[in-house]
This record gives structure tokens, C-alpha cells and sequence, in this order.
């Protein structure tokens, strides 16, 4: 019994076996994905297996290893390639695909130069014409017996009766002047004082005569309209007693009015007097009245930034009342500048930022770059400063590549590079130093060492000038310690004998200024830190050009364009917060 009971285990474990030995024959070797599979599509790269990843065209930060939809915006994920657009160290670059340019429809043109007027968009408001406008006031004290002008914006002709004014004062005056009357004869002077009396309280000749005549003094008279217009201001009501010289009415005539523009700064420029002017009164319709510039305001609003631009149109029908908003064209000074469209401009505060599209092997790359305008004109809006004729800047779409930029980590319109702070007199005399060391790396490239040792000689007075404590805060001992290489450097240039000598010691004089530039920034600048890698028996060397084209101080006609460019210093922005320079791109010769 005991040796069946074995045997039937054994039997039992055997088949076990003989299962799991089968299972594995079956489902244990290799085999082909079938179509349920979910895994990551695969592409053979250098021999090696290489996931492919999916992004949104229109959301580059979104990755996943399969094909399906964004969860941002819902459409179609298209395969990144292993050379993702986005990977260029620079943060000033932002490289993009054609496939994204095309969903974010971008649009590209070129900068161009043109000889026009602009035509300057301005607004303002129309005003009273201080010159069609008077005050009438009291000549002598009393109390408003009658008003007869009794509101505001009511039109009065020039001789209307205003208001009735009762006075004591001009009662005693009437009596002096019928009791002089009577005594002319005898007392001439005493009757010409009584009368002067009463003109100095305004009254008319005729006011006067019917007096005298009269030979009964009243206790009121009426005051009169010196001019035509509208009453603007009533100071008074009936009852009220006045004092002498008390504003009783102001009066303005609306026949020609002033039109008063806002003016920028960058606009003033543009402005002249005897300019004719267009005038447009918000929603109205009809032909625009037309003036020219009679007056430009010498101060600057200091809350707006604004200059008042004024010019006299004429009114005859009163459509332009006081108040009113209205649009005005001037024809700006003819001159030779470039124009770009308005959409190709980002403006942050008191920046203006504009995407420059850039080759970039098989396909292009867009820099971040800062730029000066001018006035906006009907032509776009005016460049005075940042970019040259001919260069290449997006016109449509600059928000979507913007965007796109700052979820890289690139600089943006909401993250624009911090500007370096170096005060004056400091930052001027670093800007001369930098012009200074520029001549002298010309020179050496032009194999010209008498230049070179004269533009030394200069630096030195310049680098003397700008001092060794001359740099407070911060970057302090940073400047000390430059100051003192600049200083020893220059020294052993200005005596070297030779082309040759002169070059040696052309090395250390760069290294220190790209070490400033670097930490101190380009002074609103773009320039180029360029190595040549053929100096000193290969072991190589640096230096700072303004130009982004290779001159090679070193070498001179010998190989003037050998070298690379190795780093890019833009606007006055530290390199040290832009993290390391980009790879070699290749070597010139």
C-alpha cells in the first residue's frame, strides 16, 4: 500500500514537469508582436534600437513614447526626431522645425530701407481757442439784481445785456459826475475826473451821456457782452453780492477752435510748426478738417511722456465742440529708414522685441533680439536701432514662437534677459575701453603695428581715466583685478618691438576684456568671443570682435579668416546667466 502511494506521487510530479516543460516550448521563445501590442514603434539607428518620441506642433513640451492626441489642445501628435528643434544651448536662439512653423503659421519678411514721409498717427482733444476767450468781471462792487444769462453753454452776442447789478458805490459816482455837469464850465477838471471815474467802472459812453442827461443818478445798471460766444462759466446768481474784480462770466468763441495732440517722445522728432495736419473726430464722418502745427510744448508731461502739439482749425458750423477726441495725420520729415510691420513687434514695457529668422543647417532658427522703434505710421512701425536692411524677422505668428521659446527655457517676452546694472560715469568709459581694445585688434588684423601700438597707447590713457576703484558694489574686486591685468598687459604691448611680439601679447590683453564682457555685459552690444585654434603651435587662443565675421588678430593676411566664432555676447545680459558657450561648429580657414 505505502509503495503505490510513492509511486502515484511520483507519477503526479513527473506530469507536472512534463506541463511546464511544454508551456515554455510553446510560449517562451521568441515571437512576433501581434496587432494588439502597445509598445513604442521602434527605428534602427547606428545599430542600436531607438525609441521614437511624440510631440503637438503646437505644444512642444508635450513627450510621450506612442502616437495619440494632445492633451492640451487635442491635436495630432507628430514623431521628434532624435535632433530635437529646441536644443541649442543659447537661450538668444530658438530652432524650429518647418512642420512647426506651418501649424503656428508662421510668417516671415525681410527688413527693408525706404526714402517716405511717415505719416504720424497722433490723438487729442479739441479745446477752447484761449485767444477767442474772455472773463467778464465786476468793476465795482453790488449785489446781482437780474440775471439775465442764467446758464452755462448759452450763446450771447457781443452788446447783450448779462445781468443788472445794484451798487451804492456807482449811485455816489453818478451824483459827483451830475453835480460836475453842472460846474464844467467853471470847473472843467472836476468833470473830467467824474467821468473817468465811471469808465473806470466800465461803463460805455453812452451809459455815461444818458446819465449825465438824466441828472438823476440810479442805483443799477446792466452789464453787457464784451464779445460774441458761449458762456462757459457763470460765477454768479441773482442776490449775490460781488466784489470788485469778482469773475462774473467767462465767455469763448468756438468759431475756430485748438485741437491739442499727444506727442511721444519718439515722435517729437518727427514734429515741426507749418506741418499740415488731417483731423478726424472720433465716429464722426465727413471730410476731415485740416490746420497746420502752430505750437510745439518746449516741456515733456512727465506721467504720460507726452509733448502737446497744438494747432487752430476752423469751426464754422460747430462740429468741433470743446472736449471732443479726435484722430490727427501728420506728414512726418522725409528721410532714408526702416520700416517693419507693426505685428512683427513684441512690447514689454519699454522694450521692444522682435523675432530674426536665422539659417541654421537644413533649417533655421529664430533669435530673440531687442530693438529700438520709432513713431507707428501708416508704412508700419520705424526702426531706429537693432536690426540692419535685408535681414529676415517674423511677421505673423511671433506669439506662437514666443510662447514655445519660454516653455524651452528661452528667453521671451515674459522673460526677457536682465540687463547688467553698471552706472555712469563707469559704464561710458568701459563702452570707450571696449571701442579702445576694438581699433587695436583691427590693427593687428590689418598687419599694421604702428596702429596697433598707438591704439595701446591709447587704451592705456583711457584705462587710466576710467580708475581702478572706480566700480563699486559687487563687482568691486572683480574690476580691481581686471584693471590690474588690462594694466599690465597694455605695458608689455605699448614696448613689444615686433608684429610678432606685439601679438603674443595681444592674448592676455583679450582674455581679460571677454572675462569683462562676460561678467559685465555687452553695453546694449552684440558681440563675439572668436578662438583660433593655430596660435602659439596649436595650443590655441581667444578674442573679442564687434563683428561676427572672422579677422584673426593672430595670424593677420596670413589666414585672416581662420577661426571660429565660439560664443555670443548679447544686449547686457552676463554670461553667466546664460550657461555654458555652444559646441564647435567647425573650423574656417
Amino acid at each position: 500500500m505505502e509503495k503505490q502511494k510513492i509511486k502515484s506521487i511520483g507519477t503526479y510530479f513527473i506530469l507536472i514537469l512534463a506541463g511546464l516543460l511544454l508551456g515554455w516550448l510553446i510560449f517562451g521563445g521568441s515571437r512576433e508582436p501581434d496587432a494588439h501590442d502597445h509598445e513604442a514603434p521602434v527605428h534602427e539607428a547606428d545599430g542600436m534600437q531607438a525609441v521614437v518620441e511624440y510631440t503637438c506642433s503646437m505644444h512642444p513640451q508635450v513627450r510621450q513614447d506612442e502616437p495619440g492626441d494632445c492633451p492640451i489642445c487635442g491635436m495630432e501628435l507628430i514623431p521628434a526626431s532624435g535632433s530635437d528643434d529646441h536644443q541649442d544651448d543659447d537661450p538668444f536662439l530658438f530652432a524650429m522645425r518647418e512642420s512647426y512653423s506651418t501649424w503656428a503659421n508662421v510668417r516671415t519678411s525681410k527688413v527693408e530701407a525706404m526714402h517716405t514721409a511717415p505719416t504720424l498717427r497722433f490723438t487729442g482733444r479739441v479745446a477752447v481757442n484761449e485767444q477767442e476767450a474772455r472773463l467778464i468781471t465786476a468793476s465795482f462792487p453790488g449785489r446781482v439784481e437780474r440775471l439775465f444769462a442764467d446758464f452755462t453753454g448759452r450763446y450771447v452776442r457781443e452788446g447783450e445785456r448779462l445781468m443788472t447789478l445794484y451798487s451804492p458805490e456807482l449811485m455816489q459816482a453818478q451824483q459827483e459826475l451830475i453835480q460836475a455837469a453842472a460846474a464844467k464850465e467853471d470847473q472843467p477838471r472836476l468833470y473830467e475826473a467824474a467821468r473817468s471815474r465811471l469808465k473806470l467802472f466800465n461803463l460805455t459812453d453812452d451809459q455815461i451821456r444818458n446819465m449825465e442827461e438824466g441828472r438823476r443818478p440810479s442805483a443799477t445798471t446792466d452789464v453787457y457782452a464784451s464779445r460774441s460766444g458761449y458762456i462757459t462759466r457763470r460765477e454768479v446768481s441773482e442776490g449775490a453780492y460781488v466784489a470788485t474784480g469778482s469773475v462774473l462770466f467767462a465767455i469763448a468763441g468756438l468759431q475756430d477752435v485748438w485741437v491739442e495732440l499727444d506727442a511721444y517722445e519718439s515722435q517729437i522728432g518727427q514734429i515741426r510748426t507749418g506741418q499740415p495736419v488731417r483731423v478726424y473726430p472720433v465716429g464722426g464722418e465727413g471730410q476731415p478738417v485740416t490746420g497746420q502745427v502752430e505750437f510745439i510744448d518746449p516741456f515733456l508731461d512727465a506721467a504720460t511722456r507726452t509733448a502737446r502739439v497744438r494747432l487752430t482749425v476752423a469751426n464754422p458750423h460747430g462740429a468741433l465742440k470743446p472736449g471732443m477726441l479726435v484722430h490727427a495725420l501728420v506728414e512726418g520729415s522725409p528721410q532714408h529708414q526702416m520700416v517693419i510691420p507693426e505685428t512683427a513687434v513684441l512690447w514689454t514695457g519699454k522694450r521692444s522685441l522682435v523675432y530674426v529668422k536665422k539659417p541654421l543647417g537644413n533649417g533655421f532658427t529664430f533669435e530673440f533680439r531687442e530693438i529700438d522703434t520709432g513713431a507707428l505710421t501708416d508704412e508700419g512701425m520705424l526702426v531706429l536701432s537693432g536690426l540692419s536692411e535685408g535681414e529676415e524677422i517674423a511677421v505673423n505668428g511671433v506669439f506662437a514662437i514666443d510662447a514655445a521659446a519660454q516653455l524651452r527655457g528661452h528667453y521671451s517676452m515674459m522673460s526677457p534677459p536682465d540687463r547688467a546694472s553698471i552706472p555712469e560715469p563707469f559704464r561710458g568709459n568701459l563702452a570707450r575701453l571696449f571701442q579702445g581694445y576694438f581699433d587695436l585688434k583691427n590693427a593687428l588684423a590689418n598687419d599694421d603695428p604702428d596702429a596697433a601700438r598707438e591704439a595701446g597707447r591709447s587704451l592705456s590713457g583711457l584705462l587710466e581715466d576710467t580708475g581702478k576703484h572706480s566700480l563699486d558694489g559687487e563687482h568691486h574686486m572683480f574690476w580691481m583685478d581686471r584693471y590690474e591685468d588690462l594694466e599690465e598687459s597694455l605695458e608689455e604691448f605699448v614696448a613689444a618691438a615686433s608684429l610678432e611680439e606685439l601679438r603674443t601679447h595681444f592674448e592676455p590683453l583679450s582674455e581679460a576684456l571677454i572675462t569683462t564682457a562676460r561678467t559685465l555685459g555687452s553695453l546694449d552690444q552684440t558681440w563675439y568671443v572668436a578662438y583660433c585654434p593655430m596660435v602659439d603651435g596649436d595650443r590655441g587662443a581667444y578674442w573679442l570682435s564687434e563683428f561676427e565675421q572672422i579677422s584673426n588678430p593672430y595670424f593677420g593676411s596670413t589666414m585672416l579668416r581662420c577661426g571660429e566664432v565660439r560664443q555670443t555676447l548679447r544686449e547686457s545680459t552676463p554670461v553667466a546667466e546664460r550657461g555654458e558657450a555652444r559646441p564647435d561648429q567647425g573650423h574656417q580657414h
